[in-house]
């Protein structure tokens, strides 16, 4: 897999917390006897986060079962979802010795780790990255620009830097005052989204590659529908708190009126906002109600005394493909706006800063099956439920606002 996740996101902590240790090394240093002690207090805290990094990367390099190929239908030597889900409902691997061994490795290493080993048959992300690829397709943040991170350890502890050092100006032969890094944590710890696939017995027995892309079509749909709806909303019961639910999270209120977007005003003080806060930067985008873009493209401002179209349109390329120059993204897992009749855009849209959304998931997928379950047995069918762990959090608050 490309090292895009994790990984990277552990080496550009290394570098910044390297940086920091020098500095603060230089500045122990330079600094008077009675400061020296709360400087190595500081130093030492740097070295330990450098170390739980080092070993996160480490335990990062094991996280993936070797040699498991990508599913390609028609190869009887790749991982196939119809006949794992067939073995494991008729608790017969005869016909797939290839997925027994999956699913024997990765419970023999689950034990090695000490995890348990409930949860179904885990099916690694390397043996079904047609599903894992569907199913960020549907989470807009991932299109935007959300760091995917593959976690192995629970929880996932992200150090950030929560108040930087400072430059001052002093005068001739006056010492420096010491302005300290400060460091907390981000925590994230899985939380279980599932998903169920109904397929007939007929189906899944005699047309294993038709039956494997409606599973994965099926299931990295509600899955992916899942995630998305959780890293912009969340909070609630079981789920990660996502964007919305995130405290210190900035807000912009009267976003509508009269059934419209209240002026491009109300536009700008959305980038205003994250300016103000000095998060101006980064992956900069929209997440919108596919309402709100309609609002968005029926708005009008006047120039040199004429209405015109705040959105360009080219009639053979249609609209333009950003909102203030800002790529935007449309998701139904946020609110329409003018629910219920109201003449409100509440939680309808959010601007921000993607790069510092972090959407961790641990492990693949969690694959059970049963011919037995519910109806399944009266009705010859086979029922089919995937599960993915997943948690959300926000490097920096401040880099996010929405429509309060």
């Amino acid at each position: 897999m490309e090292q895009n996740t994790l990984e990277a996101a552990f080496e550009r902590q290394l570098d910044t917390l390297g940086k920091a240790l020098e500095s603060t090394i230089d500045d122990w240093r330079q600094a008077e006897e009675g400061k020296r002690d709360e400087l190595r207090e500081q130093i030492g805290k740097l070295e330990a986060s450098i170390e739980e990094v080092k070993s996160n990367l480490a335990e990062e390099s094991r996280a993936h079962l070797p040699g498991v190929e990508v599913a390609v239908d028609g190869e009887r030597d790749a991982f196939s979802l119809g006949r794992a889900c067939r073995a494991i409902a008729s608790k017969n691997f005869s016909n797939a010795p290839y997925e027994q061994e999956v699913f024997s490795n990765m419970s023999a290493k689950a034990m090695s780790e000490g995890t348990g080993s409930a949860g179904g048959f885990v099916v690694p992300e390397e043996a079904i990255l047609n599903v894992i690829e569907k199913l960020k397709a549907r989470v807009v943040a991932f299109e935007l620009g959300a760091m995917d991170m593959a976690c192995t350890g629970i929880p996932c502890v992200i150090p950030r830097i929560s108040t930087a050092a400072s430059a001052s100006w002093v005068s001739e032969n006056a010492p420096i005052t010491a302005s300290d890094l400060a460091f907390e944590q981000i925590s994230l710890s899985p939380k279980t989204a599932a998903a169920r696939v109904v397929l007939s017995n007929l189906l899944l027995e005699t047309s294993n590659p038709a039956a494997d892309r409606i599973i994965e079509e099926d299931m990295s749909s509600q899955l992916g529908l899942a995630v998305d709806a959780a890293s912009l909303n969340g909070g609630g019961s079981g789920e990660p708190t996502g964007v919305i639910a995130t405290g210190g999270v900035g807000s912009v209120s009267g976003v509508a009126a009269s059934s419209k977007i209240d002026g491009i005003d109300k536009l700008i003080d959305f980038e205003q906002d994250l300016q103000n806060a000095d998060a101006f930067a980064g992956a900069l985008g929209w997440a919108v109600h596919p309402s709100v873009l309609g609002a968005i493209r029926e708005m009008t401002t006047n120039f040199a005394g004429a209405s015109v179209g705040l959105s360009n349109q080219v009639i053979s390329e249609g609209f333009a493909q950003t909102i203030l120059g800002h790529p935007y993204a449309t998701t139904t897992s946020l609110t329409a706006i003018f629910a219920g009749g109201a003449t409100s855009a509440t939680n309808s849209m959010i601007f921000g800063n993607w790069n510092d959304l972090l959407i961790a998931r641990w492990g693949g997928l969690r694959l059970l099956a049963s011919n037995t379950s519910d109806d399944a047995f009266s009705k010859d069918q086979t029922h089919i439920r995937g599960t993915i762990r997943v948690d959300v959090g926000l490097r920096h608050v401040e880099s996010f606002t929405f429509s309060a």
